[in-house]
């Protein structure tokens, strides 16, 4: 008997499991669920790829130092020096070395950071500061330096024309963390350009028309290269620029009625080409505010304190 149980047993637990089976709902389809679920995993991988881009971005620190930029920095090291040291001194350098530094660090920073320019930005905002640098520079430290001083005055020219390249390469990418500090040392270059070229209207005692169309000129393209944005229109900065050079040209002729020369004179139109510059970058970034419009006003004020009492002082 224990052996005809045992087809029973089998038949009924076979019988329970059929009925369970049968009254319960179907199990998923495990197909059903991985469809969707392959097609959202074929489309999310872009989204980490790029916010691995971003981050990448984000979080290189460091400027690209390429062989490109040491050999430009090495061919414009031996035109300052040649300039300095040569007597007498080859003028025609100056104009080589700003032309050179015109033309090749348009390939460095193309070669340096390919993805902006590649997609059709223009590198021209980013070659005005370096070949005003070369221009203008050798012949204001001729002009102030003399002695053994110059070895040291040509070293400093170097290093200050690697530092303008350095700052340009590491502002083109405004997400990277290298950004602002590259603009802090680009703002430097250019209002050091500024003054050096001010000044020279008066050490090489130039007529009011070439002081004026110099310092328009210089203060304009300067002015490009402070006011350049990378959500700003190029020709919207352009126009601002104009007026940037417009108010410099004009700050020129006033001061040729004024007892005022030399580095007082300069540091006058220096305090000119700040506050204007600085009043429409603000306004250009939409920063311009009570608060920074005193701001500049004061530090205009302070300054101006500043020529007064030099020139009343007899310092300069």
């Amino acid at each position: 008997m224990p052996a005809d149980h045992e087809p029973r047993a089998v038949g009924e637990a076979a019988g329970t499991t059929d009925e369970t089976t049968a009254g319960a709902p179907p199990p998923p389809d495990d197909d059903a669920e991985q469809t969707p679920r392959a097609t959202t995993d074929e489309e999310s991988p872009p989204a980490p790829h790029a916010a691995e881009a971003m981050t990448a971005v984000r979080t290189s620190r460091g400027v690209p130092l390429t062989a490109q930029l040491v050999t430009l920095v090495a061919i414009e090291a031996v035109v300052f020096f040649a300039f300095l040291l040569i007597e007498p001194t080859p003028r025609w350098l100056a104009l080589f070395g700003a032309v050179v530094a015109a033309l090749a660090f348009d390939g460095v920073l193309r070669s340096s950071v390919r993805e902006p320019f590649a997609s059709g930005a223009d590198s021209m905002p980013y070659l005005f500061l370096p070949t005003l640098y070369a221009l203008v520079m050798p012949v204001f430290v001729e002009h102030t330096v003399g002695g053994w001083w110059v070895l040291a005055g040509g070293a400093a020219l170097v290093a200050g024309f690697a530092a303008v390249l350095l700052a340009e390469v590491g502002s083109v990418r405004a997400l990277a963390l290298a950004y602002r500090p590259a603009r802090v040392v680009a703002a430097l270059g250019a209002y050091s350009v500024a003054f050096a070229l001010f000044d020279l209207g008066y050490l090489l005692e130039l007529d009011v028309p070439g002081a004026m169309g110099a310092a328009a000129v210089g203060a304009a393209l300067l002015g490009i290269e402070l006011l350049r944005e990378g959500e700003i229109d190029p020709l919207e900065t352009l126009g601002f620029a104009a007026i940037v050079g417009l108010v410099a040209a004009e700050s020129r002729w006033t001061l040729h009625f004024l007892p005022l020369e030399g580095e007082l004179a300069a540091l006058m139109l220096l305090l000119v080409f700040y506050v204007s510059s600085g009043l429409l970058h603000a306004h250009l970034t939409r920063q311009l505010s009570r608060r920074a419009a005193g701001e500049y006003a004061a530090i205009a004020a302070v300054g101006l304190a500043i020529v007064i009492g030099a020139r009343a002082g007899g310092i300069a």
